[in-house]
């Protein structure tokens, strides 16, 4: 296993790329990433079509992955792929709040066709909300979603999103704690850290942006962070205002989060990622991490086909290379 598909100079190359063929040939003739890309027409090339097969890949290499695990750990990774799940159903969720055609997200969709048991494939066909929660009767989502009448409006959207949440990060912890904890420390640390991070940038973007109470900031928080506990949790939820939320961060491990006040918005969740990059990259790195080295690996594999992901959605937009640096998880120069 290697930590990285594609070094920093092919990066470069496909940053410099004119349009979505160049970056298309560029990785289909000089990377790893050649071989699932084999079967497309760089003539006939769509935007979605493209992605769908890199995220094929992550898929691919999740279930490898998963025949070399046993027990615990087996049941432990396979919530990477409940994550993938929950993130398409998220996608034909808010496709249903706008009233898209269902099937023409398909290419969005990222699920494991040998393990999910959600029938994506009626999903895509249905027409309406309760059609939508009636197919998911015999799966954990129909009791997250049957309470939702309606998803027409912004705030039922974010609460049912937050419910899927918790459900996958509950999920997420209760495996977390089946681990032998020696042998895991660093892994453990790792998942709680992030737990962290989505807090805090839930809180900050609830008060800013949304008008939410504190009991529903409280409500729709995780559990199971590392350095934010319960009572820091309350303490950050109970600011007066971000500024004073800010104040009491300033000297954390997560000050980084708020330490840009003309970015702070745009490139909040990049900081996140790239933060969790470099954790994943040292658990990667570090001799003796175990099942912490696999779970690295997959994180690392959808750091770097995200990165690919906004090379592509930058030629869509024109953007300078510089720009386009902005909006890369990891640091290239």
């Amino acid at each position: 296993m290697k930590a990285r598909k594609i070094s920093d100079q092919d990066y470069r190359e496909l940053i410099k790329a004119k349009d979505l063929k160049e970056v298309f040939q560029y990785l289909r003739d000089n990377t790893y990433y050649g071989e699932f890309l084999q079967g497309l027409n760089p003539e006939n090339l769509h935007r979605t079509e493209f992605e769908a097969h890199l995220n094929d890949l992550k898929i691919r290499e999740t279930e490898k992955l998963m025949h070399y695990l046993l027990g615990e750990e087996k049941i432990f990774f396979q919530t990477f792929l409940v994550h993938l799940e929950v993130e398409s159903l998220r996608i034909l969720i808010r496709g249903i709040a706008r009233k898209d055609d269902l099937e023409s997200l398909r290419g969005l969709l990222v699920y494991s066709q040998n393990n999910s048991k959600v029938p994506f494939e009626r999903l895509m066909r249905v027409k309406d909300w309760e059609e939508f929660k009636k197919l998911l009767v015999d799966t954990d989502y129909y009791r997250i979603l049957e309470i939702y009448k309606d998803i027409s409006a912004e705030q039922d959207l974010i609460m049912v999103e937050k419910n899927l949440d918790r459900y996958y990060y509950d999920l997420l912890k209760n495996r977390l704690q089946k681990l032998n904890k020696k042998e895991n420390q660093d892994l453990i640390d790792a998942q709680r850290r992030n737990i962290d991070l989505l807090n805090l940038i839930w809180i900050y973007r609830g008060k800013k942006f949304y008008d939410l109470s504190r009991e529903e900031l409280i409500a729709y928080s995780l559990r199971g962070g590392l350095e934010i506990t319960e009572r820091k949790l309350l303490d950050l939820v109970y600011t007066k205002d971000l500024v004073e939320m800010k104040e009491l961060l300033k000297n954390s491990e997560y000050a980084f989060l708020f330490n840009h006040t003309k970015t702070i918005d745009l490139f909040m969740e990049r900081r996140r990622e790239r933060y969790l990059h470099y954790m994943y990259l040292k658990l990667f790195n570090k001799a003796d991490s175990g099942l912490g080295r696999v779970v690295a690996y997959i994180r690392l594999l959808d750091f770097e086909i995200e990165d690919i992901t906004s090379i592509i959605e930058s030629k869509r937009y024109r953007m300078g290379q510089e720009e386009t640096k902005n909006y890369l998880i990891r640091p290239i120069d």
